[in-house]
């Protein structure tokens, strides 16, 4: 018996729009990963334009935007007539802020840095189709997750996959956090250079992805410590600051890369360096001829 098209269950489509390249390749992995269509953008008037062209079931959009900025971009839609959920994020949610956003249906609002699985509840709540689940302003009033809602894949805990997140800035630590998270990692943090040298001295991680540009101790005083205790721990330098590459080289770090974050390359070599047997990671920065891998480097 063929099936009729029209009753298959379609994959929902939702567009995100913010301006940061790193939260915008995160979150728009983890919300292919939970089964979304996604389609990302940096603006809101690229965002704006998209919503004119096709249709979407959803749209996530941060509020501080260049051209045009979210609440002007939901007051257009609104305006428009197009009934879509919306939810918010950004950085500060002030009072003011909140008023502002509460002449509009929202589903549900968020400030950076915050929960994936809440952020993930949020999205399932909008976009489902039952009167029951009526737009909510605030992400506490969602239906609360069950534990075996998260589509997080299932690792065996004998496999090598603890990742400690050395970075300063909370928005983009708590993305990279989400995205390992959604990969099925045990993540540690640390938000400046002495944190990140205690984690990874005491607590053993399989890999170490380190910022450069931290408090207390920078990324490059932070390697050292770490490589004079544990020589053998993969670490992953990343960095906004210009021409580091040569001195990632000179001290032996494994891989490098600068920002914006290429996320789908860099979790290959988060799975590559985290899986890698410690025989077989000796043998490797023995080589002569090893030398530091430039991540997305053409």
């Amino acid at each position: 018996m063929k099936l009729n098209e029209n009753i298959l269950p379609r994959t929902k489509k939702i567009l995100f729009a913010d301006d940061n390249a790193t939260i915008r390749h995160v979150f728009a992995k983890v919300l292919a990963n939970d089964g979304y269509q996604v389609q990302a953008v940096a603006d809101g008037a690229e965002a704006w334009l998209e919503l004119q062209r096709q249709n979407f079931d959803l749209l996530i959009t941060d509020d501080s935007m260049p051209y045009i900025s979210g609440q002007q971009l939901v007051a257009k839609l609104r305006h428009s007539g197009v009934p879509i959920p919306v939810i918010v994020i950004s950085g500060t949610l002030t009072d003011a802020a909140l008023a502002q956003w509460s002449q509009f249906e929202i589903a549900a609002k968020f400030a950076k840095p915050f929960s994936l699985l809440d952020f993930l509840g949020a999205v399932r709540a909008a976009l489902m189709p039952s009167p029951q689940t009526a737009l909510s302003p605030d992400p506490l009033h969602l239906p609360a997750l069950r534990a075996d809602q998260g589509r997080v894949p299932d690792r065996k805990k004998s496999s090598r996959n603890h990742v400690l997140v050395a970075e300063d800035d909370a928005v983009v630590r708590s993305s990279l956090v989400a995205v390992l998270q959604s990969e099925g990692y045990r993540v540690a943090e640390a938000s400046d250079g002495f944190e990140a040298i205690n984690q990874a001295i005491h607590h053993e991680p399989d890999l170490v992805l380190l910022d450069l540009n931290m408090p207390n101790a920078d990324g490059w005083t932070a390697f050292r410590q770490i490589d004079r205790v544990a020589p053998l721990l993969p670490v992953i330098v990343i960095t906004a600051r210009p021409n580091q590459y040569p001195e990632a080289v000179r001290v032996g770090v494994d891989a490098f890369m600068e920002k914006p974050l290429n996320i789908p390359v860099l979790m290959q070599a988060i799975k590559r360096l985290a899986s890698e047997d410690k025989e077989r990671h000796e043998q490797r920065i023995t080589e002569r001829d090893f030398v530091t891998q430039w991540l997305g480097h053409e």
